[in-house]
């Protein structure tokens, strides 16, 4: 007989979002949350897979069980009984959020400061960086997106992703939270209280150099899409948040 397993909730986001400190936040509570064990580069397919039970493994990402220490990336102990699981948090769930495999389950939208994400993806991962995807991660976004395969600056593609996905999530939103604000509204929603985990840093990278700013995106009307998006979301104009 096989396992249904029906998800409580199901973060989602842009990715680079905070989708990893979401996943051990909701764990620490008492709901095992996934980070990347339903929704993954696979797509639709292997996530109904999993949640019909059958016999595939579920596993956390590899990214959510490091952390930074004196810049170097140190392996932690497992914090999560996979087999416990019962939340998601995957940016790679968004183009599936109106399927019948996602009825009835709540969805949290995390949001993160846009300068910030496209910094990490452009800066750090090297997402973005011509019209065709450079891994499965990437292939997968421009797949869903395929206003991105269009010629374009890095930092135009990315900041025109960080509006696209975002608008894929708000209207299937059941609660709203930007990362860098006080969880209290959030345990609220959760109908949680307590201590819980807090290292809203996990999985953030620093790197020399280069740094995003807003005045770098080429395209006038994509650059006013982003700065539509930050004023919607609350957050300073072509600021880089410390």
């Amino acid at each position: 007989m096989k396992y249904m397993r029906h998800l409580k909730y199901l973060i989602t986001g842009t990715g680079r979002c905070g989708t990893v400190y979401m996943a051990r936040f909701l764990t620490s509570l008492g709901i095992h949350c996934g980070h990347e064990s339903i929704f993954d580069w696979r797509g639709y397919r292997w996530a109904e897979m999993k949640l019909n039970g059958e016999k595939l493994p579920l596993e956390c990402s590899f990214a959510s069980s490091l952390s930074l220490i004196d810049g170097k990336w140190i392996p932690e102990p497992p914090w999560i009984d996979v087999d416990q699981i019962v939340a998601e948090s995957s940016y790679m769930a968004v183009p599936f959020l109106g399927d019948p495999i996602l009825k009835d389950v709540p969805v949290i939208h995390v949001v993160r400061n846009p300068m910030r994400v496209i910094n990490s993806f452009c800066n750090y991962l090297g997402y973005f960086q011509s019209e065709k995807g450079s891994n499965s991660y990437e292939q997968f976004i421009y797949r869903h997106l395929p206003e991105l395969q269009k010629p374009m600056t890095p930092y135009d593609r990315a900041a025109l992703f960080y509006v696209l996905w975002n608008e894929l999530v708000e209207d299937k939103a059941s609660f709203f939270h930007r990362i860098e604000d006080d969880p209290d509204l959030l345990l609220g929603f959760l109908n949680k209280s307590g201590e819980y985990y807090n290292n809203t840093k996990i999985n953030s990278q620093a790197k020399s150099g280069k740094r995003f700013v807003r005045e770098d995106i080429q395209s006038v009307e994509i650059g006013q899409r982003l700065l539509r998006k930050c004023r919607q979301y609350g957050y300073p104009e072509g600021v880089m948040l410390t």
